[in-house]
């Protein structure tokens, strides 16, 4: 795994190279965007991801409602909802169901990445595609998610993804 600092037009022509390179040459790879920084992590043939920052190295360990254990990063979250009054974790490859309080989620999970839309969302930022009055817009890959929002929460949430905007030039 190697990690990349540069401004955002060359983080992308970078990104693009380096998706050139390992199809080119059938290398099996993933590329992921560090949670809040401007890094390009890149897995190699499913080696776990080893960046140095604290967002992506601080695993979380949950025990689902069906009691077993999981192990998952926060870049992996896509989005986090309340049904039936579990937190459901929607992840970048799974989803996990957890007795875990949604209150857990806030204040385990960093507030410069996280914010919720609606009382009963939170969402990674790193990848909201759109905003609008009704929904939050989320991509991954090929996928595309959309949650609620809600006239209480829309304008923090608004505030959050423009700072965390900001942040990512």
């Amino acid at each position: 795994m190697d990690a990349l600092m540069c401004n955002a037009s060359q983080k992308e022509a970078v990104k693009a190279k380096l998706i050139e390179f390992m199809e080119q040459n059938g290398i099996q790879y993933n590329l992921l965007e560090c949670c809040g920084c401007d890094r390009i992590c890149i897995d190699l043939n499913g080696e776990e991801n080893a960046c140095k920052n604290h967002c992506c190295n601080s695993e979380i360990i949950v025990q689902t409602s069906g009691k077993d254990v999981c192990r998952f990063y926060p870049h992996e979250i896509l989005y986090i909802a309340i049904e039936d009054r579990k937190s459901v974790l929607y992840l970048t490859d799974r989803k996990i169901e957890t007795n875990c309080q949604f209150n857990y989620w806030k204040s385990i999970l960093d507030l410069n990445v996280f914010a919720q839309p609606h009382h009963s969302f939170i969402v990674n930022l790193n990848y909201v595609e759109e905003v609008t009055k009704d929904f939050v817009k989320l991509k991954y890959g090929e996928d595309e998610y959309s949650v609620y929002t809600s006239m209480r929460k829309i304008g923090a949430f608004k505030k959050a993804f423009l700072k965390f905007g900001e942040k990512q030039t």
